[in-house]
């Protein structure tokens, strides 16, 4: 759909953001108006993008995002949506036989249909932040500029959800070709659908970056589901401020490997908005985004040489659990050498998952705090 920027509407939510007038943008953000406001996506301080994206700004990679949904008409969302090739749009009919109709850009499992519309909005500025839709004149920028997204609904307008709508939803992914998964929600007790699900994943060489939820707490002490599921496949964030140290409410721990961005993050919000978030459920997109960049730089590796790159490069940290900072560029670079494939060559560790079912499923909810800034206007 065409979108017309409305010069008035984009320099008012400029102001709301910054608080008062905005210097030009600096050449490399030029495309994308709302990018100097957003302080995660400023030169490589925060997360590496800028090196990262000398490399890469990313390709064809299919990322699911488990969540509440997404706004599929948001103009910096609709051109990276993923699209069903086994789906026929609009015909009513179940083309591909998986028990979605008219399932053409991801799935519904809470109401069990094909359209994964947002009726939250924490779906939506997850996907944004992964992969809104870069240097194309409006609103901001996901860290992977160009992918695939793939809404499938596991949440509902409470962003609340089963943990068996959860473990389905990723073995819709997983069938329909994702490569990488992000799970921005956390739940008390794991289930077996959704070790299940996992390990199929992990087998079919699948990632997930789970969020490390917002309760605040060591998960050494109080696991939180799937962040803790003891999987190779399963990779934990933490949420970082500006100044490097934990965002209040992050979970933190062994199980949390990663810290990445999650202090006042702009990204996409229903309406073709765009809104402030905080918490795990934000950085967890970090890091997807930034494997989506490693994956489309390397498209050979699975989870393993994924996990390596994104790991290897981390940067050193004064955080808890010697959880370590996301590197984007310097993740990219060590995929593009080849070193996280042979390091994977060398290390046979995630052959098995090892997975304990501890307890009865339950529910899960998405976390963090937003606040609505503005929209972009549409013609």
């Amino acid at each position: 759909m065409p979108v017309k920027q409305i010069t008035v509407s984009m320099a008012l939510l400029a102001m709301l953001i910054a608080g008062g007038p905005v210097a030009p943008a600096v050449a490399d953000i030029a495309g994308d108006p709302l990018e100097a406001q957003s302080w995660h996506l400023n030169g490589d301080g925060p997360m590496g993008i800028a090196s990262a994206w000398e490399r890469t700004t990313g390709g064809e990679v299919v990322v699911a995002v488990l969540d509440s949904g997404a706004d599929l008409r948001h103009p910096d969302l609709a051109a990276n949506l993923w699209t069903n090739p086994g789906e026929i749009p609009g015909n009513g009919v179940d083309d591909d036989a998986d028990g979605y109709v008219d399932d053409v850009h991801g799935a519904d499992v809470v109401n069990h249909d094909g359209d994964p519309s947002d009726d939250n909005g924490h779906g939506t500025h997850v996907a944004g932040i992964i992969g809104a839709r870069g240097d194309n004149g409006i609103g901001s920028s996901g860290v992977a500029r160009r992918v695939r997204l793939m809404p499938v609904k596991v949440l509902d307008g409470r962003a609340a959800g089963d943990a068996e709508d959860v473990a389905a939803g990723l073995r819709y992914a997983v069938a329909h070709g994702a490569r990488i998964v992000n799970v921005s929600l956390a739940g008390p007790r794991p289930s077996r659908p959704l070790r299940d699900a996992v390990e199929a994943a992990r087998r079919a060489g699948v990632l997930v970056v789970a969020a490390a939820g917002n309760d605040g707490r060591a998960l050494d002490d109080a696991p939180s589901y799937p962040v803790s599921l003891p999987a190779a496949n399963v990779l934990g964030v933490a949420a970082a401020r500006r100044d490097g140290g934990l965002v209040a409410g992050s979970n933190y721990g062994a199980a949390a490997e990663l810290a990445a961005p999650g202090e006042d993050i702009l990204s996409t919000a229903r309406g073709g908005w765009y809104e402030l978030r905080s918490g795990t459920s934000v950085a967890a997109p970090m890091v997807t985004g930034a494997a989506a960049l490693v994956a489309s730089a390397a498209p050979a590796l699975d989870y393993r040489g994924l996990v390596a790159a994104l790991t290897m490069s981390a940067q050193p940290t004064s955080l808890p659990s010697g959880t370590r900072r996301l590197d984007a560029g310097a993740a990219v670079g060590l995929a593009a050498s080849g070193a996280a494939a042979a390091a994977v060559a060398r290390d046979a560790a995630g052959a098995s998952a090892g997975l304990v079912v501890l307890g009865r499923a339950a529910r899960v909810m998405s976390g963090g705090s937003a606040r609505r800034l503005g929209r972009v206007v549409r013609a």
